[in-house]
């Protein structure tokens, strides 16, 4: 077997698998391979969750319950168990179950079972983080993966939401032009809070076409929404709109009752402690300093 360590959102996970595989690009700041002697020291149990890839005969049978998805089967077993099909392609049998199950800590464990010949379905990173399922195991973990851009600003974290093609990635490069923040993610990032009770931003290997995935985290000073506009204004949002912009941006499985409950009780959280935003906005400097300033003063425009 083949031991890696996922180090993302702050946690770290342990992958074990029957063949080597291949850390792409985007992968590489968070992935990596352990030797013999991190074996060893990582034999303490100390990680916060655990993946195993295992070759079977024999997959467990689809429940009539089951919801499918494009190319998944999402379910639970007989004994409560959260369990994933994966399908080639709609119409074709399942190549692999994942399953996910607490250990005697409760801490999360799942098992990857898959049919021998399938194994080039799980040679790169990216396959592995598909198979893994990220987003479950963030909000079983108390963390929400926003589909966001994620900023430092001295030493502040800023996230920039809003639907595919809106301006994320141009609004945060606004900022690294004009005030020199650092991009840490361009399309993704994680947020949970720390041992503090202190909201924590963290990049992730999901950067869209921007290209940027960096493996750190920054405090979150602010969320902004975005949208697109012919002049520049910006308000605070109240609760309930926060629920209403913020939720459409949330990876989760909607048809899973107990992620989405747990997605909008950390949603509510994060809203009553972080301020967020409405900024309708065109793409140029004046955007910067409308941020600027409710961060600075503290004050509504």
């Amino acid at each position: 077997m083949y031991d890696y360590q996922y180090f993302i959102a702050g946690m770290r996970i342990r992958c074990r698998i029957p063949f080597p595989v291949v850390i792409q690009e985007e992968a590489a700041g968070f992935l990596f391979p352990c030797d013999q002697r991190e074996q060893k020291e990582n034999e303490s149990g100390e990680e916060d969750a655990s993946a195993e890839f295992l070759p079977a005969e024999n997959l467990p049978e689809i429940p009539g319950n089951a919801v499918f998805r494009s190319d998944h089967f999402y379910s639970r077993d007989e004994a409560g168990r959260y369990q994933v099909h994966y399908c080639p392609s709609p119409g074709k049998p399942p190549y692999a179950c994942a399953i996910w199950e607490k250990d005697p800590e409760s801490r999360p464990v799942l098992t990857c079972s898959y049919l021998p010949g399938n194994e080039f379905r799980f040679g790169y990173s990216r396959m592995i983080s598909d198979h893994i399922g990220m987003e479950t195991l963030f909000l079983r973990k108390n963390c929400l993966m926003l589909h966001a851009a994620l900023i430092r600003w001295q030493g502040k974290g800023i996230l920039f939401t809003a639907p595919s093609g809106t301006g994320k990635s141009t609004q945060a490069g606004l900022w690294e032009k004009y005030e020199e923040a650092d991009i840490l993610n361009g399309d993704r990032a994680a947020v949970r809070k720390d041992e503090k009770g202190c909201w924590q931003a963290y990049g992730l290997p999901y950067a869209g076409s921007s290209g940027i995935y960096r493996n750190e985290k920054v405090p979150v000073s602010a969320v902004i929404v975005l949208r697109q506009a012919y002049e520049n204004r910006i308000r605070r949002l109240g609760m309930l709109e926060i629920i209403q912009k913020l939720y459409p941006e949330t990876t989760v499985h909607q048809w899973e009752p107990d992620f989405v409950e747990k997605a909008l009780t950390l949603l509510t959280e994060l809203a009553g402690e972080v301020p967020v935003y409405l900024l309708e906005c065109r793409p140029d400097k004046d955007a910067v300093e409308a941020v600027k300033h409710v961060l600075i003063g503290g004050e509504n425009l």
